[in-house]
């Protein structure tokens, strides 16, 4: 590798970081953003519009870097991501961020686009293998740092540094590309496809809404979703009709006549989702079940991250040192199909970390090689003049792959979690847990705050009936929340009624005792009703009827005059008890809540992994029918010339 390449190559490592870790850094700083600029209701637009941009990005500066120089066309994606972090950053209001953030990931998806694709440009095929290897273990550190540098920044400093902090970073790999990158003019200049790119965003953009916002903000067969889809369907439909008829088409459709491009494409669409799918829900069961603490749940993925730069370095080197990617691309999805199929068949709530962990490494090692290997193989049986164009379309329908797969996982993970808590709540709180409303249920971050809410208003009713309030009486006599016995508790003057009964009780005793009845007198002497004073004439009552009937006549008046103090005093302690009462309920429909989550957590991340399993399985079926062709077995001049590779058939 010469000294330029070298250099070419830092600078391309840092942009790709940077586009990388942007798409998940703002993840954890999402709640402070929306807190600090309001809009809440558009929260999830803050992350989409960034997906969406970057999906557009891919194709468009795919084909810019065919027709205009790789160098400038990669500054111009830089700067244009720079230019929405800035502004992002500086975002007065939750509606100026989500613009800016667009504009941040039309760069992104520039720059994953064009990373990808210098590779192929300043390697030789058989030098590709282990620098796109190299890129996906920067593409795998950036993804699982995001996370975590989001948090550190947003409680340091301010979520606005989680954009600031791309400045410097870019700047340094602007540097490297202006001072040592080629230039890397195309051979031919053409037009662009201004028309179809247009076409591309009309389909691309209502697909891309649909599936993020399907299952979360609309039913997924509301009248919203459906609508957008139907019409990225017909947008689709048109965009493929011009791209047939266009001289100069964004997308050249006859790549898919070549074996490898199209089997390639097809294998990389059912791995995105695969792999998405494995970082995106595993931290839930490992946040939530194991225990990982909820700052660091980016982090709680790093052994498959790990897993997966280990896999994607040694996949590159494996095809560079043999000249063929076909036989570790197989091997390694194969593994990886029985990973995750093991992962689905022995993940349990009590499963030990000493035997998830091992799991997570594997899964990652198998899923690494396929990063680099899908592209190396595209880019081996491609003409060099179209290398741009077919890089970025191997890239986007990944992306499309892995939103399709990500919103119809999260359908999966939402449906299994409701429905398996409500199974595996005792049925002596089921009552309690579905006033809570299902979405409070399924809300695994406020379980314990929503549930402690609840019945502190409870506690809150239950003094003011216990006080005579009859409307909050009535309420709780009507709250499902309130056991059967509880209730019973609050009828109308209960509380009076009992002081009252207690005082003839006590009178009953004293008078009992004062006619000389030991036992009377034993158990009088422990009612906490009776003075003390009282309690020592009953040691030695006088003997005489009229005395002792003076005697009982005053005791009695004394006793009734301090009725309201006592019914007071028992109201008090009746609702000391109750609101305990309510606490401790509290506290166990939690713990049976945390059990029932955690099972439904567990059901639903197994059914996320064997829908990934068959994901994997289709994307083995589409390695196995790749031709195995050897890198850089043909002349590169030969290569150049032929409009399609040779494998077409």
């Amino acid at each position: 590798m010469t000294r330029e390449q070298r250099l070419s190559f830092i600078g391309i490592s840092l942009a790709l970081f940077l586009a990388a870790l942007d798409q998940t850094i703002v993840t954890t700083a999402l709640p402070r953003i929306t807190q600090e600029l309001g809009g809440l209701d558009y929260y999830a637009w803050v992350v989409t519009s960034y997906l969406l941009a970057s999906v557009l990005g891919l194709p468009l500066f795919g084909r810019l870097i065919e027709l205009f120089a790789a160098k400038w066309v990669l500054l111009a994606a830089v700067s244009i991501f720079l230019a929405g972090s800035v502004l992002s950053g500086l975002a007065p209001g939750i509606e100026a961020l989500i613009a800016f953030r667009f504009l941040q990931g039309l760069g992104g998806g520039g720059i994953l686009a064009l990373t990808v694709t210098l590779i192929a440009l300043l390697f030789p095929s058989r030098e590709r293998g282990k620098r796109q290897g190299m890129m996906g273990a920067v593409f795998g550190i950036s993804s699982v740092a995001g996370p975590w540098l989001g948090g550190l920044l947003t409680d340091l400093l301010s979520w606005r540094w989680i954009f600031y902090i791309n400045v410097p970073v870019g700047v340094v790999a602007v540097i490297f590309i202006v001072g040592f990158m080629p230039q890397l003019r195309p051979e031919q200049r053409g037009r662009f496809d201004l028309p179809g790119m247009s076409l591309l965003a009309l389909w691309v953009m209502p697909l891309v809404v649909a599936l993020s916002l399907g299952g979360t903000n609309y039913p997924w067969l509301s009248v919203q979703v459906l609508g957008l889809a139907a019409f990225a369907v017909a947008a689709l439909l048109l965009f493929v009709w011009w791209q047939r008829r266009s001289a100069e088409p964004l997308v050249q459709l006859n790549l898919f006549q070549t074996k490898v491009f199209r089997w390639a494409v097809a294998g990389s669409f059912f791995f995105g989702g695969a792999f998405l799918g494995s970082v995106v829900f595993l931290p839930l069961y490992l946040v939530h079940v194991k225990g990982f603490s909820a700052t660091n749940s980016g982090l709680s993925i790093t052994p498959l991250v790990m897993g997966v730069v280990v896999g994607s370095i040694t996949g590159g080197q494996i095809a560079s040192r043999t000249g063929r990617y076909k036989l570790p691309l197989i091997t390694s999805l194969c593994i990886g199909i029985v990973g995750f199929a093991a992962f689905a068949l022995n993940l349990r709530v009590d499963t030990p970390l000493w035997q998830v962990i091992p799991l997570m490494i594997v899964i990652g090692v198998c899923l690494g090689p396929s990063l680099p290997l899908y592209t190396l193989a595209v880019q081996n049986a491609v003409p060099r003049n179209r290398l741009g164009t077919a890089t970025s379309t191997l890239q986007f329908m990944r992306q499309v792959g892995s939103t399709a797969s990500i919103a119809l996982m999260g359908a999966v993970l939402a449906a299994t979690v409701t429905a398996t808590t409500a199974t595996q709540v005792p049925a002596a709180m089921r009552a309690q847990v579905t006033a809570l409303s299902p979405d409070e249920v399924g809300n695994v971050g406020n379980l314990a705050s929503e549930v402690q809410a609840r019945f502190a208003a409870l506690e809150q009713q239950v003094a003011a009936a216990l006080n005579g309030d009859e409307a909050a009486r009535k309420a709780l006599l009507e709250d499902p929340t309130v056991r059967p016995e509880f209730a019973a508790r609050l009828q109308p003057n209960s509380v009076r009624d009992q002081v009252r009964l207690q005082l003839v009780s006590t009178l009953g005793q004293i008078e009992a005792a004062l006619a000389g009845n030991a036992a009377a007198r034993a158990v009088a002497l422990q009612n906490p009703l009776i003075p003390a004073e009282v309690k020592a004439l009953l040691q030695d009552p006088p003997t005489a009827d009229a005395a002792r009937n003076e005697l009982l006549n005053a005791i009695r008046e004394r006793m009734q005059s301090h009725e309201q103090t006592l019914i007071r005093e028992a109201t008090t302690l009746a609702v000391a008890q109750s609101q305990a009462e309510l606490r401790s309920q509290a506290a166990a429909v939690i713990a049976a809540l945390t059990n029932a989550l955690n099972s439904g957590i567990t059901d639903a991340i197994r059914r996320v992994y064997s829908f990934a399993t068959a994901l994997m399985l289709f994307s083995f079926l589409a390695a196995l029918l790749l031709p195995d062709v050897e890198l850089g077995g043909a002349p590169q001049s030969r290569r150049e010339k032929e409009p399609l590779p040779a494998d077409a058939p």
